[in-house]
């Protein structure tokens, strides 16, 4: 996304998300390692999921988006694709 704008609104807004998705990614490393069950995994992995939509919901919001740009849908489409897989 930075590639076709990187004014400050832009950067601030990446910065933060990034910020908490290392956070996020974090204590869900920390805490599937913890884990002594399937049950414990899943939930883990669960809540990483809720945190992910949040941030990225967040990140939208923080934007305020156009998405009539195309580079910008593209970009956004590798983004949330690659955050929801591992």
């Amino acid at each position: 996304m930075l590639r076709y704008n990187s004014s400050a609104s832009v950067q601030e807004p990446i910065r933060i998300f990034l910020y908490n998705y290392q956070i996020m990614s974090d204590n869900f490393w920390q805490m599937y390692k913890k884990s002594k069950s399937y049950q414990d995994v899943l939930e883990c992995y669960y809540q990483f999921s809720k945190n992910q939509c949040i941030v990225i919901e967040t990140l939208l919001e923080n934007l305020k988006l156009s998405l009539n740009d195309d580079h910008l849908k593209d970009e956004l489409h590798v983004m949330l694709r690659d955050a929801f897989t591992f």
